[in-house]
């Protein structure tokens, strides 16, 4: 007579190995996905608060044009422009944090610092991360006042509650836009982080 067998979860059939080793997996696919998200609301509030060369459509430039036409007929230059700027702003705090965390800057900055080219690196980066926080924080706070900007055609339903109240309180406005650049570079940390781990693991 055969033992019947117990109902174990799936789970339970998993070794402790195969666990460990999709934990980083799931890891990175979450860090992943939240990077696309931020990815889409930068270009989507750049594509706003941007008018550079909304005429010129990208499917009218010569050679290359037949291939935005594929992708999207009413792109414009300033949709290809903004969707730069947003991989500007999302690439940037990982590159970053890629480099602080192979070359183990954090275990012994002073050492690092020591050399005078690192310090010249140190320095460019540091520019260009001011750069997009405040790229960041300047179309943020111009998004919140373009919502509630006077106009012909604008009625009071049309104002969210939200951005008038950030457009009355403009020291408010520029909190709310200085923490989604924070938020972008803690992102960027827990995507390298989680990326790193995945490579070990591989």
């Amino acid at each position: 007579m055969k033992t019947p067998k117990p109902n174990l979860p799936p789970s339970a059939y998993l070794s402790h190995g195969d666990s460990v080793r999709l934990k980083p997996i799931f890891a990175f696919g979450f860090a992943a996905f939240l990077e696309f998200t931020m990815l889409v609301m930068f270009a989507s509030t750049y594509t706003e608060t941007m008018g550079l060369a909304s005429n010129q459509y990208l499917c009218d430039l010569p050679g290359v044009g037949g291939l935005f036409c594929v992708l999207d007929e009413d792109m414009t230059v300033s949709h290809l422009l903004a969707f730069l700027l947003a991989v500007f702003s999302v690439a940037v705090p990982i590159m970053i944090w890629s480099v602080v965390i192979d070359e183990s800057i954090h275990e012994d900055p002073r050492t690092w610092l020591a050399n005078p080219m690192n310090r010249v690196k140190a320095g460019l980066a540091g520019l260009v991360y001011i750069a997009v926080i405040a790229l960041e924080v300047v179309n943020l706070f111009t998004l919140i006042a373009q919502e509630t900007a006077p106009n012909p055609w604008a009625s009071p339903q049309d104002q969210a509650p939200m951005m008038e109240f950030l457009a009355q309180n403009q020291g408010l406005g520029i909190f709310v836009a200085l923490l989604i650049a924070l938020v972008n570079t803690v992102l960027a940390l827990l995507t390298v982080r989680a990326t790193n781990a995945l490579s070990q693991k591989a």
